[in-house]
């Protein structure tokens, strides 16, 4: 009787590990499917447009990105965005990493509640922003400028780069920053000799995300630039090349393709680290 009860239990055993490692089996092709099928969904704009720009009909051709290229003001819109989005990176870490540091370094009572104001900023949409960003452009005169432009993005980019770079830098020990202050280098020597060197590739992931923020606003780009030869890529495409014309509406979708491209490869090569940051910049003290 031992020796049956035992085999019983063995095969009950048995039948319990193949019917759990057939529900892992199903979970995990269940969430891949789902994966796939999101990114398939995702995807599907991008792909429409790569298809639209290299196609004419049932034939592939080059003739729309040549048109892009020789026949618009594309290269203009490409510049211009270069020339907001560099500054608008320089002013970002120029007022994001010391609020950053201040934030995750300092422990003073209020940082929690200045953390929690900056996100409750970052949560606010542009939309209804504008209304009063636009006072501002008039009163200095920046309208139909791109400094406008350079002026009003860092209300987008700064309150989501000091979340990032605070994650960052919780992730480099207060040890080795002190262990320098004490070697004789004041906080500003320990954070530019120990603690910067540290957070390069965190910092080189927020210029990243403050580059693409600033090439692809649409509303704040639309509403204080409308001359053509100074709108960036995300409105020129649309406002100067959206005419109707079947050929011009090939072009944009090329010139979307050329945009889109390069900045999604690199947000690729840097989502670990934004999703890591965001996860660290929640552990508020």
């Amino acid at each position: 009787m031992n020796g049956l009860a035992a085999r019983t239990a063995a095969r009950e055993m048995d039948r319990q590990r193949r019917l759990a490692t057939l529900q892992h089996v199903l979970l995990r092709a269940t969430v891949y499917a789902g994966a796939v099928i999101t990114a398939l969904i995702c995807a599907a704009p991008f792909l429409w447009g790569l298809v639209s720009a290299f196609a004419d009909g049932s034939s592939p051709t080059t003739e729309h990105v040549r048109f892009l290229f020789h026949s618009t003001p594309f290269a203009t819109f490409v510049l211009n965005t270069l020339i907001v989005g560099g500054l608008v990176v320089a002013v970002t870490l120029a007022l994001a990493l010391p609020a950053a540091y201040a934030l995750s370094r300092l422990n003073r009572a209020w940082g929690t509640r200045v953390a929690v104001a900056i996100l409750i900023v970052s949560l606010v949409p542009s939309p209804l922003l504008f209304l009063s960003l636009s006072r501002v452009v008039a009163t200095l005169g920046m309208a139909d400028s791109i400094w406008s432009l350079v002026l009003v993005y860092p209300t987008v980019t700064v309150p989501v780069s000091v979340w990032l770079l605070a994650g960052f830098l919780r992730a480099v020990p207060v040890d080795i920053e002190e262990q320098a202050m004490v070697d004789g280098h004041s906080r500003l020597g320990a954070f530019v000799r120990v603690v910067a060197p540290s957070i390069l590739p965190g910092v080189a992931a927020v210029v990243v995300l403050t580059f693409t923020l600033a090439a692809g606003e649409f509303t704040y780009a639309l509403t204080f630039v409308w001359s053509g030869a100074r709108m960036p890529v995300s409105t020129g495409l649309a406002a100067r090349l959206g005419d109707g014309d079947p050929m011009l509406w090939r072009s944009v979708q090329s010139g979307a393709v050329f945009v889109a491209l390069p900045l999604a490869l690199a947000c690729g090569l840097f989502l670990d680290r934004f999703v890591a940051a965001l996860a660290s910049g929640s552990q508020t003290d």
